[in-house]
């Protein structure tokens, strides 16, 4: 990356840290009160605190995506109908889950198997939604080895797609900008990529791993808490506070587990008799990120190692061999905690204020 790449690059990080930890400590300071006052919330209060947070986020959300936004940066009209339509549809989301919650505390006294429901059909449902949410759908087309791929408009510099779907036949998702912005040997490798990791059953193994991360922390939040006799509203704002500070939990754990995959995937590409370098090199000014010189800083808030590290990897006897490969635990989290009524995957600095990311965030 360039000098600018990299101090809005740093400018970003801090904004993530920031946003997060505003949610965080908020959400610790929610639980307190909830424990110590233990208010009749119902819908209207309850609705009432759904509108603040959105408003506090909304201000994180305009730096941004719109203050530092990468280039091409939309105009503010621009950004303000795209950042409506998310967030619009992403509420939608919230209130669905937090339906589905509501249930389930009233039929299982618990939040675990509502949390399960949802998670399917956010795995299930994670194509169409990205369309939802981004405001343009895609079109199907074969690839050269059979592979299905999903060619989208998003024009986020950032977006990279992703798997949709489950299985060998799971859709390979990709910005139609990269046929002009690639050289077809580096989409080549980064569709190579992606086609192992879907032979290799990555996607559903990931959302098995995060499904059980999550319903522990539900679990523990219900011995925690103990909500019993509380309002449903409290019962629920109590679910989302600490499934807002066990996400952030999983955002300090998760990125370590899932770059094995990364360094598998890479040499994956190299088996096939494609040179993965050139991609792994230009990759980080697609994203605007490339991992942090601080090997601790790295290792918390970058799930993507930096293009040196891939490159010596790669070269490397060991590679990412006789690893347990996990998948984007990482960066696929940030899109599941929303079955935990938590605003995290738009919190973190690769995500904030750009909708079209809240489904698929950069990944590799």
């Amino acid at each position: 990356m360039n000098a600018e790449q990299s101090l809005l690059a740093r400018r970003r990080l801090a904004l993530g840290i920031t946003n997060v930890g505003t949610w965080v400590l908020g959400s610790i300071a929610g639980l307190g009160w909830l424990a110590t006052v233990r208010p009749d919330l119902g819908a209207v209060g309850l609705l009432g605190i759904g509108v603040a947070a959105v408003a506090v986020q909304a201000v994180f959300d305009a730096v941004g995506g719109f203050v530092w936004m990468p280039a091409p940066r939309p105009q503010f009209r621009t950004f303000l109908a795209r950042w409506s339509r998310g967030v619009l549809v992403h509420a939608l989301v919230l209130l669905g889950v937090g339906a589905v919650a509501a249930l389930s505390l009233r039929w299982t006294g618990g939040f675990c198997a509502g949390l399960t429901v949802s998670t399917a059909v956010l795995a299930l449902g994670r194509g169409r939604l990205h369309a939802a949410i981004s405001g343009v759908g895609f079109r199907s087309l074969s690839g050269e080895a059979g592979e299905r791929l999903l060619w989208t408009r998003v024009d986020d510099p950032a977006f990279t797609g992703g798997l949709a779907g489950f299985g060998p036949r799971a859709g390979i998702l990709v910005p139609e900008s990269w046929n002009d912005r690639l050289p077809p040997s580096d989409l080549k490798v980064e569709i190579a990529r992606r086609r192992w990791r879907a032979l290799q059953g990555l996607p559903l193994r990931t959302v098995l791993v995060l499904l059980l991360w999550n319903l522990a922390g539900c679990q523990v939040g219900g011995w925690v808490l103990n909500p019993a006799g509380w309002s449903t509203g409290a019962a629920l704002l109590g679910q989302a506070c600490w499934m807002t500070v066990w996400s952030f939990l999983g955002l300090l754990v998760l990125p370590a587990l899932g770059r094995a995959t990364v360094h598998a995937a890479d040499r994956a590409a190299a088996a096939t008799g494609l040179d993965p370098s050139g991609w792994i090199r230009r990759f980080p000014s697609l994203t605007g990120e490339d991992g942090n010189p601080q090997p601790v800083i790295e290792t918390i808030f970058y799930p993507i190692p930096s293009a040196d590290r891939r490159i010596r990897r790669l070269g490397s006897s060991a590679g990412g061999q006789g690893a347990l490969l996990l998948g984007d635990l990482a960066r696929s989290q940030l899109y599941y905690s929303v079955a935990g009524l938590t605003l995290l995957g738009r919190a973190v600095h690769c995500n904030v204020g750009r909708p079209a990311l809240w489904v698929f965030p950069p990944s590799a």
